[in-house]
């Protein structure tokens, strides 16, 4: 089968053993289409090479995928799953037996496993990780549905109050359904900070009620004019880049709270002035994982703008182009196309 590798280093499309069920929970997946989120970009480029052992190069990668139930094994049943089911899934497997687990925390789960393996034909998960997807969802779109989970746990740590004022920082895929869902959960003020032209007006489009460009405008000015002087109550940070992170807790109110959604490089060492934190009595939060958040995200779908997200769409034949486009910052959500609908 097909499925886009990283060989560390590099990216190619290589042919690969087609995956087999070997267990009676083992779920076999033909996956048609596949999305890039920034942290795939972010293994390409060897951020996270601790956790590829060279002695298992090629790695598959992809979690951002939908397809369609090719085989069940004959153990499957707890979820009412049949072969021809449209269907996402989650990336990590949780053991359920942890402490961390035992206490409704499986995001943390000291026994996770991961299965990244969603740029390919095909595909082999356990029952657990699978979500069937309500009819009338393209599959195309359902690729948001991982995405779609993870601003929903940032939004839940963010504990938005009808009314408060919030602001986005990334005008990228995870930033602009952040700031969608932000709309939802009852923000009265809500403002996205971005660079890319492009994006800030897609923002306005989606309900942005201001957008401030980081890098021609004064930005605490114009946070202070924005909020009266008191900053937001809640920052979420979407945008994964070590400029933002900074001014993202400076853009806060007192007694607000920050959420750091994104991915940041493991050598980054945010600066943190930690009279600043004690004076504004501030919450900071980061979003690690998001499993349990899945059914909500595919319920969320038919209530979100996502078309509009899709900048680009390639056949997976083209995946060099499709990185190097991610890779060039102006496309918000870039789908490759692996088995069609």
């Amino acid at each position: 089968m097909k499925a886009v590798c990283y060989l560390k280093p590099g990216l190619e499309l290589l042919e690969r053993p087609e995956p087999r069920i070997k267990r009676p929970i083992d779920v076999k997946i033909k996956i048609a289409y596949a999305s890039i989120c920034g942290s795939d970009g972010h293994i390409v480029e060897g951020m996270h090479d601790y956790a590829y052992p060279d002695e298992k190069k090629p790695y598959i990668i992809g979690h951002e995928s939908s397809g369609i139930i090719e085989e069940l094994g004959e153990g499957c049943g707890v979820k009412g799953l049949k072969v021809g089911d449209h269907i996402v899934f989650y990336f990590q497997l949780y053991c359920g037996k942890c402490r961390y687990c035992r206490n409704g925390k499986e995001n943390l789960c000291a026994n996770i496993r991961t299965n990244m393996k969603g740029m390919s034909e095909y595909v082999v998960v356990d029952e657990q990780q699978v979500y069937k997807i309500p009819d009338g969802i393209p599959l195309r779109l359902a690729c948001f549905a991982e995405p779609v989970s993870v601003c929903l746990r940032g939004i839940d740590l963010a504990e938005i109050s009808i009314g408060e004022s919030v602001c986005i920082f990334g005008g990228g895929a995870i930033g602009l359904l952040s700031l969608q869902l932000a709309r939802l959960s009852g923000a009265g003020l809500l403002v996205l900070c971005e660079p890319v032209e492009e994006k800030r007006a897609l923002a306005l489009e989606l309900g942005a009620d201001a957008v401030i460009d980081p890098t021609s405008e004064d930005f605490q000015d114009r946070v202070r004019r924005i909020t009266g002087g008191y900053g937001f109550d809640k920052v979420i940070e979407c945008a994964g880049i070590s400029s933002a992170a900074p001014i993202a807790f400076e853009a806060l109110g007192r007694g607000g709270t920050l959420v750091y959604t994104s991915t940041h490089h493991p050598d980054y060492r945010m600066p943190l002035d930690l009279y600043s934190l004690f004076y504004k009595e501030a919450t900071i939060r980061g979003v690690y994982q998001s499993p349990y958040a899945m059914n909500r995200a595919i319920a969320m779908l038919p209530h979100l703008v996502l078309d509009k997200l899709i900048t680009a769409q390639y056949p997976i034949e083209n995946v060099k182009k499709a990185f190097a486009d991610q890779k060039s910052g102006k496309h918000i959500k870039i789908v490759l196309s692996i088995c069609e609908e």
